[in-house]
């Protein structure tokens, strides 16, 4: 159900109104539409039917079929529109919802949670599922969005996350989203600078001093710092690699020494889309094997993993270490 149709059901006014919100809408805004306060009790108790009304704050309404349809990420959103209509205090969302809403890709982010920052508070506190943050809001770290709520910037939403997160591989993961999203290494290294004295700010720092744009999302990051800590740094990432046929293509890391490289494995890397048939994922299968043997062909030795495997990180790193013993020999063999 696409949020046009679930406002079908709605009167025209109130419909219009919604599509313009992201399908939320208040108890007074239907009022206005010409609801009675009876008729949107009525619409709230609609048990199991498609046109139920269901309230995601107070007084500020969906059409449960729709939202209960949507991806977390999605419903986040709305989430935070429907926040957005009714704060009455000066705020900009911040932090995770910032993240959300500027599509930056997090590993494991906390959606059940809003993040507002204010600079009107003493200190940070969390209420009705939204963490109010007390922290200076400069001009150039907030993005104004006319009728669409305020938001930090890219820069200063990785760094607020950074932060606000207890795991390294996900602070370097929004990190280097933010560098792919076109943010500068200075510019982000700016922004830990100026908060660099606000809670959480050591973590941010190790994570931006680690931050590569070049990593194609939050596993490659997290790969990336689980070998960094394990003593099996790579010597570079996304790096291309050709035969007589052509470009076979880029890896995600490469050790030179040992002429070993590392995949991350996942649907990104065989291309397969998320509603993808056996068929179209069996195909992408066999091109990437295809791809590795070319890789092969050229004398690399190959070590793969997935993401079960990130979470095992001490036989993941024997396993990349095997893979670098390897290539070693196979070289010192050639020479």
């Amino acid at each position: 159900m696409t949020v046009t149709e679930a406002l079908a059901g709605l009167a025209p006014h109130l419909a219009a109104v919604a599509s313009t919100q992201r399908g939320v809408f208040t108890g007074d805004q239907a009022r206005q539409a010409g609801y009675s306060d009876s008729e949107i009790q009525r619409l709230r108790r609609l048990r199991g039917m498609p046109g139920r009304w269901w309230s995601i704050r107070r007084g500020v309404y969906v059409v449960k079929q729709w939202y209960d349809a949507l991806s977390p990420a999605e419903r986040h959103e709305v989430n935070v529109f429907a926040l957005h209509l009714v704060l009455v205090e000066p705020a900009v969302h911040s932090h995770v919802s910032a993240a959300v809403e500027l599509r930056l890709e997090m590993l494991d982010p906390d959606l059940d949670t809003l993040h507002v920052t204010r600079g009107d508070l003493r200190g940070s506190r969390e209420e009705a599922g939204v963490h109010h943050h007390a922290a200076e809001l400069p001009d150039g770290h907030v993005l104004r969005r006319g009728a669409q709520p305020d938001i930090t910037t890219r820069a200063r939403t990785a760094v607020d996350v950074a932060r606000h997160t207890d795991r390294l591989e996900a602070a370097v993961a929004v990190c280097d989203s933010v560098l792919r999203d076109g943010v500068t290494p200075e510019e982000l290294t700016e922004m830990m600078i100026r908060c660099r004295n606000w809670r959480g700010a050591r973590m941010a720092s190790r994570a931006v001093s680690m931050a590569d744009g070049r990593a194609a999302n939050p596993g490659e990051s997290w790969s990336r710092v689980l070998l960094t800590a394990h003593g099996q740094a790579p010597t570079d990432l996304q790096t291309p690699f050709y035969d007589e046929r052509g470009l076979i293509g880029y890896v995600d890391f490469y050790w030179e020494a040992e002429q070993t490289i590392g995949e991350l494995d996942g649907k990104v890397k065989y291309r397969v889309a998320a509603d993808a048939g056996p068929e179209e994922a069996a195909q992408a299968v066999v091109a990437e094997k295809l791809r590795e043997d070319r890789l092969r062909a050229t004398g690399l030795e190959v070590v793969r993993w997935g993401y079960g495997e990130l979470y095992r990180p001490r036989l993941l790193m024997a396993k990349v270490a095997a893979a670098r013993a390897r290539g070693a020999s196979r070289r010192r063999r050639a020479s």
